[in-house]
């Protein structure tokens, strides 16, 4: 072979390894990727556990609270009840003794009660809660 043979067999050669460095480099470029997504996969999968624990206490909470809701407007109404059928018994009372003093004021703690909500002595409490939880009062119990 010829010096001009061996030079052209090197320049060959000399392509075939740059080709060859060349998809290497590819190669592990996409390795690259695909390590880096899955990464990304499991970052992401973390922030969703730590997602869903959080919607998970945030669940039970709201559950709390509404067990401890109903409670209230359970007492509340069973009370507005019984305050109602006082009040409209004495009513009953005062029509058959033809005391029109006595039904005016009976009519008139029953407008007022009607009026009244539960939900507005809801407000109330969550008021009362938002001072009590307030760091900057102190209280003297």
């Amino acid at each position: 072979m010829t010096d001009k043979g061996l030079t052209k067999a090197g320049a060959v050669a000399a392509e075939g390894t740059v080709a060859l460095q060349s998809d290497l480099g590819r190669v592990v470029e996409g390795i690259k990727h695909v390590a880096n997504c899955i990464k990304t996969i499991r970052e992401q999968k973390t922030e969703q556990t730590r997602i869903d624990a959080e919607a998970r206490k945030e669940v039970e909470r709201v559950q709390a609270v509404r067990e401890v809701l109903m409670s209230y407007l359970d007492r509340s109404f069973d009370e507005r009840r019984r305050n109602f059928d006082a009040l409209f018994t004495r009513l009953d009372a005062a029509l058959e003794s033809e005391s029109l003093g006595a039904v005016s004021a009976t009519l008139d703690a029953i407008v007022k009660i009607a009026d009244s909500s539960p939900f507005k002595a809801l407000n109330d409490i969550q008021a009362t809660q938002k001072v009590l939880k307030d760091k900057s009062k102190e209280w003297d119990l």
